[in-house]
């Protein structure tokens, strides 16, 4: 979380800053501030999005280097004080990440005679350098200093009074590209935010240290020693999305999940699995979030398809239990931006073990594509709305092909099978737009789930993973208080929560008999039952259902309709309460600290 963006390119660069900013707010929009160089700095900020700090631009931020940041508060409110960058004794910081011992570093500053402006972790950086550069240290050295201080994950970027045409980056565990061009240097915790600005990046390592100026970048290792990093074009395609006829983004983003299905699929015909990962005796699936949900979606397929157990785990939870690993796992880790702190760890405990690990990953360029042992790839795209649209479909598509390619390298899956599963996810798009298409019996659902302020989603089988997600998706775009359950589990404590009028969305599909006869229990006691179910189950609930949706597609197909449905019913939902779809409060869309 965090967007960091640095330019050194020979002129004028506060309004380029503001604009690179402007494509890192899916990564935090609570405040936003700026830092240009010479002579001395002229520091902007403001509490809210980037495009605030337009209106405070004049004269005075003429510098041809600059910092700058957009925030998601980790320490300290959302406020202009707390926004970056922050500023001591000539030296200006942008961080990314959180800064473990703070505390700690911030007394023995006080000690010293130091006073702080912010409630943040971060400012204890700038304080640090400066007083290293105080006692004769050069500035790179300076930056080294710092960092060998501070516990926990960074990215910085550092801007130097004294050295008004050069940055300085460091990084360690959080994600950040450092990138080069005519004239120009940069850096971003996203390269596209650089196209218009530099030609080609490259990401740091761990303990990296970048010195960026208009005649390069050089790069050292922890160690000092010249580092070569892998250089790639910067994507001018991937900068903005497109609107079309769509008010939002996140609305224009699930109606691209046709297309976007259709390139996961090509990408993933030519990847082939590896001996040690075809071999496996077992898979452990990691993910947070949507991803999570996408997995455990997914999970009954892959083990019917290959015959190998999954236990699907929660990164955040996995990374801190000392789970024994037995001969033959393989980890499939599952995260649309490849940066996710909590999966990312997970990577690493599991690369340190000697576990291969796939990756599930939607960024190419990513941390966690680069460790993997397999990149196993989704081409959803850039997705600029918080909420996981095109990219949760995609990684459903993607999991179901490993299921099926992991069963064809073990003999599981027949040419019978195999040619049922290859019509079916060749109508998955086709499917997806059609379900798209009932979008007017979902905006009235959504308009009810709105009015009662609350909905229960329930399923079996995969039907209750896609429940799940669709309970997160309307907490996260519409702030409904919502829960899913497994239909089973409703007798064991959720059906207290039933009243007259609750709305309880059916992820129906699988096990139908014992379904309608949970949607029967809830509606005796007064529910509103709205069922999202195929043509096979829809005679079933017609009968006892108020709102019966009748989705294309059964079986695999039903599943991916489900998943739009349950995404247009939440931006409905959330439209019919005024709230801002594609940025949610308090949510962004890359979780890059812990």
């Amino acid at each position: 979380m965090c967007g960091i963006v640095g330019l050194v390119n020979g002129h004028a660069v506060a309004t380029d800053l503001v604009t690179a900013l402007g494509r890192l707010e899916y990564r935090g929009y609570d405040s936003a501030g700026l830092a240009v160089a010479g002579p001395g700095f002229a520091v902007r900020k403001v509490a809210g999005r980037a495009n605030g700090l337009i209106a405070g631009l004049d004269g005075a931020c003429a510098g041809r280097a600059g910092i700058a940041h957009t925030r998601w508060a980790t320490h300290g409110r959302a406020e202009a004080r707390n926004a970056h960058p922050h500023v001591f004794e000539g030296v200006a910081v942008v961080h990314n990440g959180i800064i473990e011992n703070h505390a700690a570093l911030r007394a023995g500053l006080v000690g010293q005679g130091h006073s702080f402006a912010s409630e943040t972790d971060s400012e204890v950086i700038p304080h640090l350098i400066a007083a290293a550069r105080a006692e004769g240290a050069t500035p790179v050295a300076a930056v080294r200093a710092a960092c060998a201080v501070l516990h926990g994950a960074y990215a910085i970027a550092v801007l130097f009074e004294e050295l008004p045409d050069h940055l300085i980056v460091a990084r360690q565990g959080s994600p950040v590209m450092v990138a080069r061009g005519e004239g120009a240097a940069a850096v971003a915790s996203d390269p596209t935010a650089l196209a218009g600005f530099c030609s080609e990046f490259t990401a740091l390592e761990d303990g990296d240290v970048a010195v960026l100026g208009r005649d390069g970048v050089v790069i050292a290792d922890r160690t000092g020693q010249a580092a070569t990093r892998m250089w790639q074009a910067v994507n001018a395609g991937e900068v903005a999305g497109a609107l079309g006829n769509y008010g939002t983004y996140t609305r224009a983003e699930i109606a691209a999940q046709p297309d976007a299905l259709r390139r996961t699929d090509a990408a993933l015909a030519d990847v082939a699995l590896p001996e040690a990962v075809a071999a496996a005796e077992r898979l452990v699936v990691v993910a947070c979030g949507s991803s999570l949900y996408a997995a455990a979606t997914a999970r009954g397929w892959i083990e019917a398809l290959s015959g190998v157990p999954c236990d699907l785990e929660i990164a955040s939870e996995y990374r801190t239990r000392e789970a024994p690993l037995s001969r033959g796992t393989v980890g499939l880790l599952v995260s649309q931006s490849g940066e996710t702190a909590d999966t990312l760890a997970v990577q690493g405990m599991l690369k340190s073990k000697g576990v291969p690990v796939v990756a599930v990953v939607n960024v190419a360029h990513s941390q966690m594509a680069r460790d993997a042992e397999l990149v196993w790839p989704t081409r959803a795209g850039r997705e600029l709305g918080v909420a996981a649209t095109k990219s949760f479909t995609c990684q459903l598509l993607a999991l179901v092909r490993f299921g099926l390619a992991l069963g064809l390298a073990r003999g599981t899956v027949t040419s019978c099978k195999l040619a049922k599963m290859e019509r079916e996810i060749a109508g998955l798009p086709e499917i997806c737009g059609a379900a798209e298409a009932l979008e007017p019996q979902l905006t009235a659902i959504a308009q009810l789930i709105a009015l009662e302020g609350e909905a229960l989603f329930i399923g079996r089988g995969a039907g209750a993973a896609i429940a799940a997600e669709g309970a997160l998706k309307l907490k996260e775009l519409s702030y409904i208080h919502a829960e899913a359950y497994a239909a089973g589990e409703l007798k064991h404590g959720p059906i207290a929560l039933i009243r007259e009028g609750s709305p309880i969305v059916v992820c129906a599909g699988e096990h139908t008999d014992k379904t309608v006869s949970n949607a029967e229990e809830v509606r005796s006691r007064g529910a509103c039952v709205i069922a999202l179910c195929g043509a096979e189950e829809a005679p079933r609930f017609q009968a006892i259902a108020e709102h019966t949706v009748v989705l294309p597609g059964s079986g695999l197909g039903l599943v991916f309709a489900q998943a739009v449905a349950v995404q247009l019913i939440s931006v409905h939902a959330a439209e019919a309460l005024g709230r801002d779809v594609d940025r949610p409060r308090n949510l962004a869309k890359s979780v890059t600290v812990e």
